[in-house]
């Protein structure tokens, strides 16, 4: 079974993420979607929705927070994907995505590769049957990772949930893929952020991929 992530690795050095963890760090995260298949039902992606919800100073670890408070910015919170805490628990810096990234660009194109997987063709505005095309909305309500600690170790939680809907199969009247993953590891390293967000959105990707081919 292809996975939602195709592939997936860390672009910046491990410092980056955990050298200074009261400072913010930037994750890249790289993803490779394929091609689309030479014949199959065409789908478009009329809109993707970054619908989570920002805290200034929440009493749990799995609502998304900023350390500089930049809740109200979206080009900051477009791109925040998990939250840095010492070992007592206490928030310190935030984890990005690289500039010109964001949770919604990256949803989509997993969800891209799903589909394509699946034997769909994901189309884009300009392409010749985009107007005849499918569409289908995407809305990220959750898309979160925080860090637990331990005594032996630590835990990587990764919580999301991803609504689809549009006039395809399973999607009439609306689908959720939800999940929360945990992540055990020694260490808060870029590496194990990566493994905690693949854990996470393989599982989801193994439901995508069930529900359309249950579908065709």
């Amino acid at each position: 079974m292809k996975t939602i992530f195709r592939s997936l690795f860390l672009i910046l050095s491990v410092a980056a993420i955990t050298g200074c963890a009261t400072n913010r760090g930037i994750l890249d995260v790289a993803t490779e979607v394929g091609e689309n298949p030479e014949s199959g039902v065409a789908v478009k992606f009329h809109r993707v929705s970054d619908n989570r919800e920002f805290f200034m100073a929440p009493p749990e670890a799995n609502m998304p927070s900023l350390k500089g408070g930049e809740i109200g910015n979206k080009a900051i919170t477009s791109r925040a994907i998990a939250r840095k805490r010492n070992s007592f628990g206490q928030a310190l810096g935030d984890i990005l995505l690289p500039e010109g990234d964001t949770v919604a660009g990256l949803v989509e194109e997993q969800l891209t590769d799903s589909f394509r997987d699946s034997g769909y063709r994901v189309v884009v505005e300009g392409d010749a049957d985009f107007t005849d095309a499918i569409p289908l909305d995407i809305d990220i309500d959750k898309f979160w990772g925080w860090f637990q600690p331990g005594f032996w170790q630590i835990k990587l939680q990764y919580e999301t949930l991803i609504r689809l809907k549009g006039p395809l199969g399973p999607y009439v009247d609306g689908k959720e893929y939800q999940n929360k993953t945990e992540l055990g590891a020694q260490a808060a390293s870029g590496k194990n952020w990566l493994k905690a967000i693949q854990l996470n959105l393989n599982e989801i990707a193994a439901d995508v991929e069930t529900d359309l081919e249950a579908s065709q």
